[in-house]
């Protein structure tokens, strides 16, 4: 599931004698398989206890508290360009464990009567994207993706933000299929009006989203409803490397005082209801990662706005087109 040789050599290359092993939940088994491995080669490992949610999400104060050389993250491409420590980036694909040709069968029913399918994948699954496809064109579908025009992503790709893989090609599509998972799958039916189907190659549950995300979206329309009256609004500033968009945060602020709302600058390491102080606050705006909003509402007592929403607040576009041009989570990509 991982290079050894390079993540060593990457080590050696920067003299690294102590890394801050970091992993998602379900690596942290494969994160400390990794740690005896590097301790065997006479490397002073720490693996990180907290959560990580994306290559966005460095431990970069548990690294630097603990005088960590460089951190080894694992399951995720490379994000972050510029950190005050150096990062290996460890994607950790699956290449084997799933039949593509029974994967193929167990989503057919829900792809049909469509012949042009979109494909997109989670990083751990696309070792096994050219089979999935050969079997996809072998059951009469004509297969489409895209290639990310930055580079960021590897064809194909989707992360929990960024779905420009899909977008390329939803022209030419009438469908899409995720292998992967059902946050991903939330994310893009979100932004296209084409249905998106999704499975889980490890429980091989397949899923529409279509209804999801309508559900989802009428969520987000009341939020922005109900932000429409408030008075006084935290601006939600994040000081992870991957998430921190300065700029974007000050200039909401300004934005919001234009509009007669008593704005304010809050900045957080990590973004969590219980350290956000709803009796001071109506509402907030948040600039890290887009995924807090949509997944994590709920746990909010007060509405939690992207960028792209309060523009509808404010009254300075429209809700259909936000929708329609699948700009939700584009003003926080482009500003990452």
């Amino acid at each position: 599931m991982y290079e050894l040789g390079r993540v060593m050599a990457e080590l050696e290359r920067i003299k690294a004698k102590r890394v801050l092993v970091q992993a998602p939940q379900g690596l942290k088994r494969v994160a400390l398989q990794l740690g005896d491995e590097l301790r065997h080669h006479g490397i002073d490992v720490i693996v990180s206890g907290g959560p990580c949610w994306g290559g966005c999400d460095l431990a970069l104060n548990e690294a630097m508290e603990m005088s960590a050389d460089a951190i080894v993250q694992l399951g995720h491409t490379n994000f972050v360009e510029q950190s005050v420590l150096p990062v290996i980036y460890v994607e950790c694909r699956y290449d084997g464990g799933i039949s593509s040709e029974r994967l193929v069968e167990k989503v057919i029913p829900f792809l049909r009567p469509a012949k042009n399918i979109g494909l997109g994948m989670t990083l751990q699954w696309l070792n096994f994207l050219e089979r999935i496809k050969r079997v996809l064109e072998n059951h009469g579908f004509s297969v489409f993706y895209g290639q990310h025009e930055n580079g960021r992503l590897y064809p194909s790709q989707v992360i929990g933000c960024d779905y420009t893989n899909m977008k390329i090609v939803e022209r030419d599509v009438e469908k899409f299929l995720i292998i992967g998972s059902f946050f991903h799958g939330l994310g893009l039916s979100m932004i296209t009006d084409r249905c998106v189907v999704v499975i889980d190659p490890e429980t091989m549950h397949v899923g529409d989203m279509t209804q999801t995300a309508k559900k989802t979206l009428m969520q987000r329309y009341a939020q922005v409803c109900a932000f429409k009256g408030s008075r006084r609004v935290g601006v939600i500033l994040c000081t992870k490397p991957g998430q921190k968009r300065e700029g974007l945060a000050t200039s909401i602020v300004s934005m919001l005082r234009k509009a007669g709302k008593d704005a304010y600058l809050l900045v957080l390491n990590e973004v969590d209801e219980r350290f956000l102080p709803d009796e001071v606050f109506d509402a907030y705006v948040n600039t890290a990662c887009p995924r807090i909003s949509i997944d994590d509402q709920a746990k909010f007592r007060r509405p939690v706005l992207l960028p792209s929403e309060l523009m509808v607040a404010l009254g300075l576009g429209s809700w259909d087109e936000l929708i329609s041009k699948g700009e939700y989570f584009g003003w926080c990509v482009r500003n990452g």
